[in-house]
């Protein structure tokens, strides 16, 4: 049988060292230039932009480069700026700013509300839009920073009026069911008293049909302050419908809460004989070892007060 010849293969051309070197240095002038483009733009924003703005590096948290209205915020000058550490600015811990920074290099959370420092030394509520950015040729964390001092405000107000009774400024009946569900449920796992009253001004429809609601209003006012005064900071006081009203005393027995309550009986029967007033009935009780939520606090508080009501009016009644 015959061997068939075959030819050899054909050597591989070696590269051209001319042309490789000319290919890397085609491709680092086109990076130099991309990063030319694009510290032109970031400098554009940095200039144009309301926000304050700063460049942070991620690792360490030095402040890399700041806007006119970041360093008229947080400094007495660009210099002093350049030197500090967003954990001289930010109020939170070494720990939770690192937290942060980490969710806003890696995408996944671009909103946070800080408080920040300022240059006269006071803080201020901010909001801070952070994302990565490429800076110099590494990573950095570019944040929008927004003063968040009247947005916060509001809330606050906003918040305020969706929880307080308008005319006495008691909690309204929404706010002081949820205080009174987790007083029960830190008091039931503490195994701590709690004691709640129920209180009803008598006659108070007589009031309104005699003198009139500006008359009534200014008695429910008046017998509310009267119930604030006599009120410790942890007592949570509330409007419940009408004429009605709650307190709830944590950790409090009830020979105590009752006693508390016997005194305002005697101060609101005071200002009754001495000007257009009404008299208090109240129905007190406080929580036990059979009750599994506030439900069964809320029913005896309200027996107790249907019995001061039969049993004329003006009194406590206590219904363990």
């Amino acid at each position: 049988m015959s061997e068939i010849a075959t030819m050899p293969d054909a050597p591989a051309t070696a590269p051209d060292p001319d042309e490789t070197v000319a290919a890397l240095l085609a491709e680092r002038q086109s990076l130099v230039r991309a990063n030319r483009m694009l510290a032109a733009r970031v400098d554009a924003l940095m200039n144009v932009h309301h926000a304050a703005i700063l460049i942070l590096d991620p690792e360490t948290g030095d402040i890399l480069d700041a806007n006119d209205a970041a360093v008229r915020r947080y400094a007495r000058s660009r210099t002093e700026l350049l030197t500090r550490n967003i954990r001289e600015i930010n109020t939170l811990s070494q720990a939770e700013i690192a937290k942060r920074v980490r969710l806003a290099v890696s995408a996944r959370r671009h909103h946070f509300e800080f408080g920040h420092r300022l240059a006269d030394g006071t803080v201020q509520e901010v909001d801070v839009y952070s994302g990565p950015i490429l800076y110099d040729g590494k990573v950095a964390l570019i944040s929008f920073i927004h003063d968040a001092t009247r947005r916060k405000t509001l809330e606050r107000k906003l918040k305020t009026i969706a929880s307080t009774d308008s005319l006495t400024g008691a909690c309204n009946r929404r706010k002081f069911l949820s205080i009174l569900h987790q007083e029960f449920r830190r008091a039931r796992q503490a195994r701590t008293p709690l004691a709640f009253a129920m209180l009803d001004l008598d006659h108070f429809k007589l009031i309104n049909d005699t003198h009139g609601h500006a008359v009534g209003d200014a008695v429910l006012k008046g017998f509310a302050a009267a119930c604030r005064r006599r009120m410790r900071e942890c007592d949570c006081f509330g409007r419940l419908g009408g004429e009605e009203f709650g307190i709830l005393m944590p950790a409090t027995a009830l020979g105590d809460a009752g006693r508390a309550l016997e005194r305002l009986i005697d101060a609101t029967r005071r200002h009754a004989a001495s000007a257009v007033g009404a008299t208090v009935s109240i129905g007190l009780t406080a929580i036990s070892e059979g009750d599994d939520t506030e439900n069964p606090l809320l029913r005896r508080a309200d027996a107790a007060l249907y019995l001061a009501k039969a049993n004329g009016r003006d009194r406590i009644e206590i219904l363990p």
